[in-house]
């Protein structure tokens, strides 16, 4: 049965494909979570897992919460060229800027 809402999923626990399925990523990234123990689930089987429903809605909320500060201007220096000797500059100085989706 496919998950609706996680918050209001009436099982206790949950399958890794179920959860795939709900995030919108494989089931290989779930089983990396739980190997890494930042997704807590149940082992029944050599490849077999249950998850928690409440501990999938706690990684959820740990995983929204990270990462929400941003820069209040993005640092971006663009050095000018010399008209007069008509070189270009060796190095743009673009800074990479990170940003997760589903945080605004």
């Amino acid at each position: 049965m496919p998950i609706r809402d996680l918050a209001s999923h009436t099982a206790q626990y949950v399958t890794v494909a179920e959860l795939a399925d709900y995030w919108s990523v494989s089931r290989q990234q779930i089983y990396k979570r739980i190997e890494s123990g930042t997704l807590g689930a149940i082992r029944l089987g050599a490849r077999l897992f249950r998850v928690k429903t409440s501990a999938a809605l706690e990684y959820e909320r740990q995983a929204s919460t990270k990462g929400l500060s941003r820069p209040s201007s993005p640092s971006v220096t663009v050095p000018r060229v010399d008209s007069r000797d008509g070189k270009f500059p060796t190095r743009i100085g673009l800074q990479r800027v990170d940003r997760k989706f589903g945080t605004d």
